[in-house]
């Protein structure tokens, strides 16, 4: 890619992400509920970690399958079955690779397999999405935005976990998208926060359509492909004996694939409070998983011997996550 084709991306990213390059955006402590307040921005301090800065200028970033971006959603009232599944919507990693939430089918049940799709950025495509962000401003320390608690009671907190030109800056907003265009601010909430959900809604927005603005020499591959884990984390669920969900729809029945007694799989969640166990499944047994989930749908059952049946809630594991199963605090 030409130097001028870079630069002419990286003019394009503030009006795709609607921000604009004079625009003096806001920053506040991490933890902070208040209103942010006026920041500088400017440009980030070189990385000491051995992160990549191939050309003169670029933003530094680490490399491999550690992630530079991830863009996920945490908290709102949601029951623990799903919360131990949920999945980033976007992740962007140090070799080029993104892996992100593909479209999702209206049917029922639909597959266990989420529909997750990976492609790959060349370079510039990476310093193009990094440079965006930078614009924005609004990554320069850690920020907490939770004013929109005014408007919506239980909504989730979209997070953006940003690795490059530093340490780790985490950017949390709560209910993005909840607030109407030029609404009045409401009670504590300034209108500096309503301009940063603005930013932080149209660069979500940027990220979940890099297709529809990058372009195609801006990628190492051609087209979308599925991601297919390489690891899971398990929830595995005696049913036996328990009436059988979605009623008249038939029923899948497949047998339990792998050696292990499954009413002994992995370690008991106790958050769940109905006997629900965690474990980790990687190289052979993580490609037996793929091909079991791949063939299943939200209600499959599985049976060691015809009699005992068990559920299965499978998270694909991202190359960058902690495959352990994470403590949970609480109950179902």
């Amino acid at each position: 890619m030409t130097p001028g084709v870079i630069a002419a991306m990286k003019r394009m990213l503030p009006s795709l992400f609607g921000v604009s390059l004079i625009l003096a955006a806001c920053a506040a402590p991490a933890g902070s509920s208040g209103s942010p307040v006026e920041s500088p921005g400017g440009s980030s301090p070189p990385r000491s970690d051995g992160g990549s800065s191939p050309e003169p200028g670029d933003i530094d970033h680490p490399t491999g399958d550690e992630a530079i971006l991830v863009v996920d959603h945490t908290g709102g009232m949601v029951p623990v079955q799903f919360m131990v599944t949920n999945l980033p919507s976007f992740v962007m990693f140090g070799d080029g690779r993104v892996i992100m939430q593909g479209a999702q089918t209206a049917e029922f049940p639909g597959p266990a397999y989420p529909a997750l799709i990976e492609r790959t950025l060349t370079e510039a495509g990476i310093q193009a999405v990094l440079s965006g962000i930078e614009d924005t401003n609004l990554f320069t320390s850690d920020l907490e935005l939770r004013g929109a608690q005014s408007v919506v009671a239980d909504a989730s907190d979209t997070r953006f976990t940003l690795n490059a030109g530093g340490p780790d800056v985490i950017v949390s907003v709560y209910g993005l998208g909840t607030l109407l265009p030029d609404m009045d601010p409401p009670p504590g909430m300034s209108s500096a926060e309503i301009d940063a959900h603005r930013i932080l809604g149209q660069l979500n927005n940027g990220l979940m359509t890099l297709d529809s603005w990058l372009p195609a020499d801006a990628w190492e591959t051609e087209g979308w492909q599925r991601y297919e884990a390489e690891a899971f984390r398990l929830y595995v669920r005696d049913v036996t004996g328990e009436p059988v969900e979605g009623g008249d729809l038939p029923e899948q029945i497949r047998d339990w694939p792998t050696d292990d007694d499954p009413a002994a799989f992995g370690e008991v969640e106790s958050a769940f409070g109905d006997g629900t166990r965690c474990g980790v499944v990687d190289g052979e047994l993580g490609a037996a998983w793929l091909e079991e989930v791949t063939a299943a749908n939200q209600l499959t059952l599985w049976t060691d011997d015809g009699d005992r049946r068990f559920s299965i809630r499978a998270r694909p594991l991202l190359p960058h996550e902690d495959p352990a199963c994470p403590e949970l605090i609480g109950a179902a």
